[in-house]
């Protein structure tokens, strides 16, 4: 089943300062509501994907970067006819860095373990954060390193 489109969906407030801590937002934006998050990211949204439903998958084109915002998520990379789990990521983990950093392919599927929202920013929208946040530049780039060991 293909990953799902993104609903433009505004995320409320508390999905919003999930946001904002997963991308360390919080020194930039002390009180990042979602009004202020749609304001910012204006091509992103927030996304419901059912248990078993893939929220990326390998092999696919795609440089959006995911916020779990609730659920959890099983990744894993296939190799020919095997495939091994590498991860399950929950609240607040970031998902898709790696394509978002490198090439755009992806390089691991992500499917909904239970019912999972997630707010997908728009590569379109990433250009101002990672301009305005070295840190998070710096920090994403590390977790590409880190899940890449």
């Amino acid at each position: 089943m293909p990953s799902a489109s993104p609903v433009r969906a505004v995320p409320n407030d508390p999905e919003a300062a999930a946001v904002a801590r997963a991308l360390r937002l919080e020194t930039f934006f002390p009180e990042f509501t979602g009004e202020l998050c749609a304001k910012i990211f204006p091509r992103s949204g927030v996304c419901d994907y059912a248990a078993d439903e893939f929220v990326i998958e390998q092999g696919e084109s795609g440089r959006d970067l995911f916020v779990i915002l609730s659920g959890s998520v099983s990744v894993t990379i296939s190799m020919g006819s095997a495939g091994a789990e590498v991860a399950t990521l929950g609240e607040e983990a970031l998902l898709g860095e790696m394509a978002l950093l490198r090439d755009g392919t992806r390089t691991a599927s992500a499917r909904a373990i239970i019912p999972t929202r997630a707010f997908r920013l728009m590569f379109e929208d990433m250009g101002y954060i990672l301009q305005h946040n070295p840190e998070l530049a710096a920090h994403l780039q590390g977790l590409a390193r880190q899940r890449t060991a």
